[in-house]
């Protein structure tokens, strides 16, 4: 590239990633949904400046915790004092922050804009020889050594309050927690072809290949690859949907069987909704509900396109619903959350969420598994679901439930992904299968005449 061109892209592609930083950290929005509408704006950007934007961008979000100190203090101190505007600055003075980004998450292809960030600010080349480490200590010695840092902490990487709502107490827990969180994640896909092998095949001769899950039918980790999943003929022809692994792991809990009825009464974008309908093997009924319309008109076009005429869609505002009162065979509540363990994907979010946002997710979760339940039929199954990490959006809430509503109970079952015996709570990590973290709980209604045992795990039981 042409040094005149470079010189250009660094400087464009500098202000790109501080506008999206600015706008996802200040007014607290989603970096996925300000990267888009930054692409939008800027039709002009070339495939090599969006990789450029977004990965540069997604790996300060992730170490954000320690890159935080090379930033303006003018941006610190608007983000602190919760501001959404803040005054420009020089962009020369982010540049630390954009190289301490490629040093942390280090390629060896790195972009010729980023030595140039690198050289405006003279910082040695030997920066990303010596950008190898793996651990904790290797990562903050390059950027105090090379930087100017102060003495850096792993446990800045997550915010403080996460470690006291995710219930993690010991420093090797708490370790491997962030450890996991400053890994990228990779993209799991479901099959929709009932030969897995030959799905591998089409996916290889459009130069996406994949690798199958040891104990999931189905699942496959795709490996780094320059291709557009969504472009390609398989997609486009319904053969698979991207969906992570851990989403997977909660439609199997739900075992729904051929002609049965079913409710996914938060249907989102409907990635759960599909998977049961293929469990189903197109018999029965999936009803999906959501509060927003057009997430269930993206579901109708992946229903469409997956050939699945037994999904219907219907709004749901949350509230009790009458009609539906001994209806369904299950009903799954895949509640909205803080998506705390989502937070290795959309690092983003680790710094926007608040305690109080957990705090108005749990009386949301509360009422929405509440005026659900009495659609499952006598002897039915309710699910209740989330991607948290943290016990108050999940077992706390279930347990609540429970206490209120002894006609139903937990039923124990496995966890798809390592084949733990559970007691109906099932928690899955990111390290059972380098994957987001999600919970699942499996309650059964008593059917009619039959007696409920007691709800709460004996662990849980209060002393007499």
């Amino acid at each position: 590239m042409p040094p005149s061109r470079v010189a250009t892209q660094a400087s464009v592609c500098a202000d790109s990633i501080i506008r999206v930083l600015m706008r996802t950290l200040l007014e607290r929005r989603p970096a996925d949904r300000c990267l888009r509408d930054e692409f939008y704006a800027n039709r002009q950007f070339g495939s090599r400046d969006r990789r450029l934007i977004s990965e540069t961008l997604f790996s300060i979000l992730r170490w954000w915790g320690w890159l935080r100190y090379a930033a303006p203090s003018l941006f610190i101190d608007a983000w602190k004092s919760h501001e959404t505007q803040m005054p420009a600055v020089p962009r020369e003075l982010w540049y630390h922050c954009l190289v301490g980004a490629w040093v942390l998450d280090y390629t060896p292809d790195i972009p010729e804009a980023v030595n140039l960030w690198r050289r405006t600010i003279n910082v040695s080349p030997k920066v990303f020889d010596d950008a190898s480490g793996d651990s904790f200590e290797d990562c903050s010695f390059l950027l105090e050594e090379f930087m100017g840092f102060h003495e850096l902490k792993y446990s800045e990487l997550l915010p403080d309050w996460a470690y006291d709502f995710a219930n993690v107490t010991d420093k090797q827990t708490r370790r491997t927690l962030v450890a996991w969180h400053q890994r990228r994640p990779p993209v799991w896909i479901r099959g929709q072809l009932a030969d897995s092998r030959r799905l591998i095949e089409q996916l290889a001769e459009e130069e996406v290949k994949v690798r199958p899950h040891e104990r999931v039918p189905l699942a496959f980790r795709v490996l780094p690859t320059s291709t557009n999943l969504r472009a390609t003929e398989s997609f486009r022809h319904g053969d698979f949907e991207i969906q992570d692994l851990s989403s997977q792991a909660t439609a199997l809990l739900c075992h729904p069987r051929p002609g049965q009825q079913w409710w996914d009464a938060c249907a989102g974008g409907g990635g759960k909704t599909l998977h049961l309908a293929w469990l189903m093997q197109g018999k029965g009924s999936v009803l999906a509900t959501d509060i927003r319309l057009h997430k269930l008109e993206e579901l109708r076009l992946r229903a469409r396109r997956a050939q699945f005429p037994n999904i219907r869609c219907k709004e749901w505002k949350g509230k009790d619903m009458p009609t539906f009162r001994d209806r369904f065979d299950g009903v799954l509540v895949d509640a909205p959350c803080s998506c705390s363990g989502t937070w290795r994907r959309n690092p983003g979010a680790r710094w926007t969420t608040t305690p109080e946002d957990v705090a108005g997710c749990v009386i949301l979760q509360k009422q929405l598994l509440e005026n659900a339940a009495p659609a499952v039929k006598p002897g039915g199954l309710l699910v209740y679901s989330t991607c948290s990490m943290f016990p108050t959006e999940n077992e706390e809430v279930v347990k609540a439930f429970l206490e209120v509503h002894p006609e139903f109970a937990l039923e124990p079952d496995c966890n798809p992904l390592t084949g733990a015996r559970t007691n109906g709570f099932c928690l899955i990590h990111h390290q059972d299968g380098d994957c987001d973290s999600m919970f699942t709980a499996r309650l059964r209604r008593k059917a009619k005449g039959v007696s409920a045992p007691n709800n709460v795990p004996e662990t849980d039981r209060k002393q007499d």
